[in-house]
């Protein structure tokens, strides 16, 4: 909590503009035959015979995904291979060397989402990423240094703060858009979905989510009592 409140202290007079600079990176998993969410997924009824029962899958095959965001740009998906950990090799070698790096590579001012340039000028982009041992390895670490020209290092994004990232909601977006579909039967089926639902992320919806990130900081701030850390 500490951790959070100097993080949204020290860019509490940000403007929508600022955050505009950041890259934020994720990943997430997707599963084939995901449980309801228990928080979300309410149902009001007088008995509990009355609820529909909903099937569910003991161990469901799932599939990890790794994405950037920007406010307006998406990076392709990585779709990390079933069984594959993601170490701080295969996060360089294969996410940051190759995707990561296709990304930043962009020349096209227009096109969809997962063709345009991330930020219209690159050379104010900021790489953010969270504390996974994979991103904050010296290894990965010595490969940003070597690769980008601004990134958050190690320690920058406070733990356990998947509310201050606008990428949270576009995972959101993303399952809803699941749930919407009815049976996914395999892998493949639920990897192509995944990819047109990213695809068909509206610029208008990654712009909004960037023009909130103030309100993000200063509602941290609130909830805190600004008294942590003093």
């Amino acid at each position: 909590m500490a951790a959070r409140l100097k993080f949204c202290k020290e860019r509490v007079n940000w403007t929508a503009n600022d955050w505009k600079n950041i890259l934020f990176t994720d990943e997430s998993p997707f599963e084939l035959n995901h449980p309801p969410n228990r928080k979300n997924d309410c149902v009001w009824a007088r008995n509990v015979l009355d609820v529909e029962p909903v099937q569910m899958v003991k161990f469901p095959k799932k599939i990890q995904v790794w994405g950037m965001v920007s406010h307006r740009a998406l990076s392709e998906l990585h779709f990390i291979p079933v069984g594959q950990t993601v170490s701080a090799e295969y996060y360089v070698s294969e996410i940051l060397g190759k995707t990561l790096m296709s990304t930043m590579n962009r020349k096209r001012e227009r096109g969809t989402v997962v063709e345009r340039k991330m930020l219209k000028n690159m050379s104010c982009a900021i790489f953010q990423q969270d504390g996974a041992p994979a991103h904050t390895a010296n290894m990965t670490q010595n490969w940003l240094r070597s690769n980008l020209k601004s990134f958050w290092a190690k320690g920058t994004w406070p733990a356990n703060s998947p509310d201050l990232s606008p990428i949270e909601n576009i995972w959101s977006i993303l399952k809803d858009d699941l749930d919407s579909i009815g049976e996914i039967k395999d892998i493949k089926m639920l990897e192509n979905r995944l990819k047109t639902a990213w695809s068909n992320i509206s610029p208008e919806v990654l712009d909004k989510l960037m023009d909130g990130m103030p309100k993000r900081i200063h509602k941290c701030i609130e909830l805190s009592g600004g008294y942590i850390g003093k």
